[in-house]
């Protein structure tokens, strides 16, 4: 119950931070928004639980997905930016792994924009 509701949150979240990643106009006026649940995280704390509760990191895997959904759907001509064939949970972690461990103070929310933008070129533009 805990996983769907940290999902849906991730999910509701994301889309309010894709518009203000993907539109200029939903920030504020300094270019700042909202990040909510653990998007809101530092690397540091990613990698503090990754070491001590690694069961906990799961929803970290989940928040990212939700990012990902938030941006397909807002990013034109992006059906999807991260291919579950491609990108599957344990790979996000990896992923999260090499990029918190570079960037400890940067959020979780900063992850994924770098990753958005390192794999945008290579995405799927149409779907089935």
């Amino acid at each position: 119950m805990l996983k769907t509701a940290v999902a849906i949150g991730a999910i509701a979240a994301i889309v309010l931070v894709g518009f203000g990643v993907m539109r200029g106009e939903a920030a504020d006026i300094n270019k700042r928004f909202s990040v909510r649940g653990v998007g809101a995280q530092t690397c540091g704390k990613y990698l503090e639980a990754r070491n001590l509760r690694p069961k906990e990191t799961d929803q970290y895997a989940d928040w990212l997905t939700g990012f990902f959904t938030a941006y397909n759907w807002l990013q034109p001509e992006t059906y999807d930016i991260a291919p579950v064939s491609q990108y599957k949970q344990a790979g996000l972690l990896i992923y999260l792994d090499l990029y918190c461990g570079k960037n400890p103070k940067k959020t979780i929310n900063d992850a994924a924009i770098a990753f958005t933008r390192a794999v945008f070129d290579k995405r799927v533009k149409v779907g089935p």
